[in-house]
């Protein structure tokens, strides 16, 4: 019967072009690593390496079955993790969901940490507007969920308040309301808006439209295409068109109605009584510092 010492004497002795050095590597005897490759050769019914020269090189047979033997010990290891981490209760999913108005880079580098705490761990991104979020989450399509905070929501599900994401209205640089200084609301309802709503055609309450000709988007990607294309104008995260601004490509627009560049309250949202496992409460932790160190660099 194959066995995973076996095959992993056979894999470190082709990687190292020796039995000695295979040996060295196990802190296993030579005798002990000769007799175990010399068993799986048996068991295999094949010759694994030519032995004729001074270094043991593999066979044709062997060189197919080396990818084969290292394949199978990297999906043992693969089992051994899951295992250790199912054994821990670490949750073996999660399905995270962003309002992409709120999708700050540094999330992203959240992530990366996720995968090199927890391995074994499934995730799934998913980019939704806030107004949907909530139905989702409470019904369990969603384990956790970065939205606007919305009153109405908080009947549906647990929420953690977590920081503020900073809005300013922008346009082209063309486009007819670059130059005005103070624009007030009368003087924003002959252009149109470009605003974002969800699936049930709701707005979220903190981001009103206030145009009489609106064009909608599901996404703040598609509003800064549109606005890019002198299509409108729209409120849009700081985060996502300073650097925009910076090059002269968007303009900042004068509001009378904006003294402050206007902060919009974020949740961290998750089912009523949902399991808050290891993985969890370690994003729930840095998303906290992540939107609240954010809130503060910001101008």
């Amino acid at each position: 019967m194959l066995s995973l010492e076996q095959l992993n004497m056979f894999v470190i002795a082709a990687d190292e072009g020796s039995f000695s050095a295979c040996a060295r590597k196990t802190g296993k005897v030579q005798s002990a690593v000769s007799h175990g490759i010399n068993t799986l050769e048996i068991d295999l019914n094949v010759s694994l390496f030519d032995r004729s020269t001074r270094h043991p090189t593999l066979t044709p047979a062997g060189e197919r079955l080396y990818r084969l033997a290292k394949g199978l010990l990297i999906q043992a290891k693969e089992l051994e993790k899951t295992a250790q981490a199912i054994s821990q209760q670490q949750e073996t999913r999660l399905t995270l969901a962003v309002d992409d108005g709120l999708l700050l880079p540094e999330v992203y580098d959240l992530l990366i940490n996720v995968e090199q705490r927890f391995p074994t761990l499934e995730i799934e991104l998913i980019s939704l507007t806030s107004t949907d979020m909530a139905i989702d989450v409470a019904q369990g399509e969603i384990d956790l969920g970065i939205m606007f905070s919305e009153v109405e929501a908080a009947k549906q599900i647990d929420f953690c308040f977590i920081g503020h994401v900073e809005y300013v209205a922008v346009c082209h640089p063309q486009f007819p309301l670059a130059e005005h200084q103070a624009i007030t609301t009368t003087a924003l309802l002959p252009y149109r808006q470009i605003a974002v709503r969800g699936r049930n055609k709701r707005e979220s309450s903190l981001l009103l439209s206030m145009a009489s000709h609106t064009w909608w988007c599901s996404s703040y990607a598609h509003v800064l295409a549109l606005v890019n294309r002198q299509i409108g104008w729209a409120y849009l995260p700081y985060f996502m068109v300073q650097p925009l601004i910076d090059k002269g490509l968007l303009v900042n627009m004068r509001m009378a109605f904006d003294h402050i560049t206007w902060s919009v309250p974020v949740d961290l949202i998750y089912a009523k009584g949902a399991n808050q496992g290891p993985v969890f409460r370690f994003i729930t932790t840095a998303l906290k510092q992540l939107y609240s160190q954010r809130q503060q660099r910001l101008p």
